[in-house]
């Protein structure tokens, strides 16, 4: 469920309820089990993990917190000369691989969409850019505005194409 609510760009939190109920947990308990999710499903290592009690209430309060940040985060919105500063940067600290005589240029970035957050990212060759790379970028976004539990979708374009 949580892998097609990704897909469609939703924002996600997972709540493991009944946690009053785990009997021997130690300090490493939601650490070692949020590891283990995260190494099935790789995308809920940005997505916040709350371990509640609906009986007891213990941390609901704070579920209906992240609820609204989580919500406020997909709405970001980065001005596009930052996009393209964190763009540039991103570049300079590694630059995308290139095929001899080949060169791949990223021109210009700009945030296009929001819920999810989605960037357009004009290049000369985008069939070009390998996959490795596209979420090398997509993590330097998400390190520049967070989008706590949120999807970043990218686009790479060809200069004078029409975005549809």
């Amino acid at each position: 469920i949580a892998a097609d609510a990704w897909e469609h760009g939703c924002g996600l939190i997972v709540a493991v309820n009944k946690w009053d109920l785990v009997g021997e947990k130690d300090a490493d308990a939601a650490r070692r089990g949020q590891q283990q999710l995260v190494e099935r499903a790789p995308f809920l290592g940005y997505v916040p993990f709350l371990y509640v009690s609906a009986l007891t209430g213990q941390r609901v309060r704070k579920l209906l917190d992240l609820i609204l940040e989580v919500a406020a985060d997909r709405e970001v919105r980065g001005p596009t000369a930052e996009v393209n500063r964190v763009l540039e940067n991103l570049v300079q600290r590694a630059a995308p691989p290139q095929k001899p005589g080949e060169e791949v240029k990223l021109l210009y970035a700009s945030q296009i969409g929001t819920a999810p957050p989605t960037f357009a990212v004009v290049t000369n060759r985008p069939d070009d850019v390998p996959e490795s790379y596209r979420r090398y970028l997509v993590h330097g976004f998400r390190e520049a505005w967070g989008f706590t539990g949120s999807p970043v979708r990218l686009k790479l374009t060809r200069r004078g194409s029409r975005r549809r």
